[in-house]
């Protein structure tokens, strides 16, 4: 299937290439979706759109500021990124509610490689060069429509290595918010914490006062509007602007203390509380970021960690509220609209960004109906950009770093999601937990490495050890089978005498090729004898233990003081393979099937008695797979091959009407069809897989006898042919010494001769 997949996606680029020239201007309709919806602007969306806009606009100012420290940066920075990320998004995007600008974990990433980089380049240059090369790859993915890659990325590290990211900000903010001075806030989170419990006394009481009544101002209106204010839109967006209104009470109560404050000899203010200071104001001349290879080498690790960060945060908030407002996002346009919109900030003194959560939030919650909003919003920043910098001299650090907290602790999930992994599945718990504590004291590259190295090992080892079923029938429905193991509430009983049904859960391929193997051989030995000459002990090789190796298969099947023999088994006579779930099979893995069949046939005796019976039959097969086999000749093919010589006699006759010339042996017989009458054709990939070859013939004919759309078809044949068998090898059957109700059961088979 994914080989399938690789060359309709080579052969898509390619014809995509060539007639690129021609598709110029629908390529460019296709690029720019605002030129297809804006013609369509209705008057009563403005104002939706409008309050969406201006309200954002309110938010993401102090939160520019606030992500652009704890990215490292002068704060303008964090407002240059906010109002190109907003415009531009809103040519490109496909979502009306996502909206794109600096994050907290972005900017915790940016801000570790600004570390890394400190004695090499400026923090503005480091910033500019990250933000140049995310945005390039970004939008190479989007072209090469390569949006597939985020399907390797599990929900569980997403959420792990976020609440780690998320608590690592919170963490680096308790100095400033609590007013201790001189604490480098880009050391490893235990460094901080034990530093600022050391420098506890020289705390400064205003920072605390401002911090303190910042942060409880910010939880108290989200609470009080939450039990007040439910359904009341007017009241809700009190809650929505509350960064902007704690930011402008707290500027304006410090612009009060700090007004008057000493100034030192070169003219700078002694603040008595901590403020921001100098903002420039207006925006700054382009430039071209430093693409030096040795410098960009040496921060790969980081920048991997923000593509990573990047495409997963905008591709799943856009989802997210796509779901919720039932559209669709178009992903490859997303990652194109995301990095061009990085290669442009890159020039303008923005660092990298991307979908914002909380603020795609409040559009949702105002009620936005096109991307036009993000044009509002990019025009209020750029107001504050030219005309309120003055004001921002004054905003306090401690409200800042309050503002920052409290927009990242809501993403930091809590316990319960993690238990919740927990009952659902143990190894996405372990992946989750992994992501976050080597997130909260390594880093967020590591914590995203660690989490999806991890993810990824599981998903081979689930592939090299998938789930095997021995199948029995349903002791009130001959046609169901199941795994007894799995569901013991239903009664079972074992397929007939001497037949064996197993079922994997997984795709035929290299890693899980002899795991499948040797248990299905083991199955065997549980429940069948050899059929074979048993060798005398001068016979046998030095290194012969399989009568050991058996007899403790069977205690572990049969209980350990069972004492079960060969006498007390029937003979092997037919494997069956339910491959209903085997998406793919590879080389080895028919290589494998191959290697199967033949020591099978060997434990049932066809080594040492050519014409002892035994055969291998398959259920369910999907198309591909089936192809597959029938090219290797493992099976024959299910079509007109099959049809050459159909004679058809009364209706109700035989068994399904099926037949069999035995002139030749078990795996050449050319059967025959009397009067079978085809059945409906069923939903499901086993129903288009065994009508693959089917050129106007039924694809339930059982007259090939190999392939099979149940397991009851299988046995069916199985009886049948074995029914035959017995009947023209008189002499082989009685020398293999059936069973009894082996016997039985070939005397109860009615067959016809063509």
């Amino acid at each position: 299937m994914a080989d399938q997949q690789l060359r309709e996606y080579g052969r898509n680029l390619t014809s995509w290439l060539k007639a690129f020239p021609s598709n110029i201007p629908r390529y460019t309709v296709e690029r720019f979706p605002i030129i297809k919806w804006l013609p369509k602007y209705q008057r009563s969306w403005a104002i939706k759109d409008i309050i969406a806009g201006v309200t954002v606009g309110l938010i993401v100012v102090p939160q520019g500021m606030s992500y652009a420290k704890v990215a490292g940066l002068p704060v303008q920075h964090g407002l240059y990124s906010a109002y190109i990320g907003a415009l531009f998004y809103s040519l490109m995007g496909t979502s009306k509610d996502l909206t794109i600008g600096p994050t907290a974990v972005i900017s915790l990433v940016t801000g570790e490689l600004i570390t890394q980089m400190a004695d090499k380049m400026s923090p503005v240059d480091v910033a500019a060069t990250s933000c140049l090369m995310i945005g390039i790859i970004t939008a190479a993915l989007g072209i090469l429509r390569l949006g597939i890659i985020l399907d390797f990325f599990p929900t569980t590290v997403l959420v792990g290595y976020t609440t780690g990211a998320a608590a690592t900000i919170v963490i680096q903010q308790l100095p400033n918010w609590l007013g201790v001075p001189g604490i480098n806030n880009r050391a490893p989170i235990y460094t901080i914490l034990v530093t600022m419990f050391k420098a506890f006394g020289s705390i400064s009481w205003r920072d605390l006062v401002f911090g303190l009544v910042s942060i409880v101002s910010l939880i108290a209106i989200g609470l009080a509007v939450d039990r007040w204010g439910r359904g009341k839109f007017s009241i809700q967006l009190i809650k929505i602007s509350r960064f902007f209104i704690v930011t402008a009470v707290a500027t304006a109560i410090s612009y009060a203390i700090n007004k008057d404050a000493p100034h030192n000899a070169k003219g700078q203010i002694i603040p008595r509380v901590s403020i921001i200071q100098t903002v420039p104001s207006g925006l700054p001349a382009p430039k071209v970021p430093d693409m030096d290879g040795d410098l960009i080498s040496s921060m790969i690790g980081k920048l991997l960690a923000i593509l990573l960060a990047t495409i997963l945060e905008h591709i799943a908030i856009g989802k997210a509220f796509a779901r919720r407002n039932r559209y669709k996002i178009d992903s490859n346009q997303e990652l194109l609209a995301l990095g061009l919109g990085n290669i442009t900030a890159s020039f303008f003194g923005a660092y990298t960004v991307t979908g914002s959560f909380s603020r795609s939030a409040v559009k949702f919650q105002c009620g936005v109906k096109t991307p036009l909003a993000g044009v509002i919003t990019g025009a209020l920043v750029l107001i504050s950009i030219y005309f309120l910098t003055s004001v921002f001299f004054y905003i306090p650090n401690a409200a800042l770093s309050a503002v920052i907290m409290v927009a990242v602790f809501g993403l930091i999930s809590p316990p319960t999601v993690f238990y919740q992994f927990y009952k659902i599945n143990l190894w996405d718990f372990l992946s989750s937990q992994i992501a976050l504590w080597v997130t909260l004291f390594v880093s967020v590259e590591a914590g995203i490495a660690s989490g999806v190295g991890f993810s990824l090992v599981v998903l081979l080892f689930r592939i090299a050890r998938p789930n095997f079923h021995v199948l029995r029938q349903l002791k009130d429905r001959p046609d169901v089978f199941i795994d007894a193991n799995v569901d013991s509430t239903f009664d079972t009983v074992p397929a007939p005498h001497g037949i064996l049904v197993f079922r994997i859960e997984e795709s035929t391929t290299f890693p899980n090729t002899e795991t499948f193997k040797t248990w299905v051989l083991e199955e065997a030995y549980k429940y069948t004898r050899f059929g074979g000459k048993v060798k005398s002990a001068k016979d046998r090789l030095w290194s012969d233990n399989m009568e050991i190796h058996v007899r403790d298969l069977r205690k572990i099947a049969h209980g350990p003081e069972s004492n079960i023999t060969d006498d007390d088994l029937p003979k092997l006579r037919a494997v069956i393979l339910d491959f209903s779930a085997v998406n793919n099979i590879d080389t080895t893995g028919l290589q494998g099937l191959f290697d199967l069949r033949d020591l099978l046939k060997d434990y049932a005796g066809v080594t040492d008695y050519p014409n002892a019976f035994f055969e291998l039959h398959f259920v369910g097969i999907q198309a591909n797979v089936l192809h597959i086999l029938e090219l290797s000749g493992i099976t024959r093919p299910v079509g007109p091959i099959a049809m050459q010589k159909v004679e058809v006699l009364e209706e109700g006759e035989g068994i399904d009407g099926v037949q069999a010339d035995t002139n030749s042996d078990s795996h050449s017989s050319q059967l025959k069809i009397e009067a079978t009458k085809p059945r409906p054709l069923p939903g499901g990939n086993g129903a288009a897989a065994l009508s693959v070859n089917g050129a106007g013939s039924s694809p339930f004919l059982k007259e090939d006898g190999l392939v099979h759309l149940t397991v009851r078809d299988a046995i069916d044949t199985i009886l049948i042919r074995a029914g035959n068998w017995s009947q023209s090898h008189p002499v082989e059957a009685q020398f293999s010494s059936e069973s009894d109700d082996e016997k039985d059961l070939a005397d109860k088979t009615e067959v016809h001769y063509v």
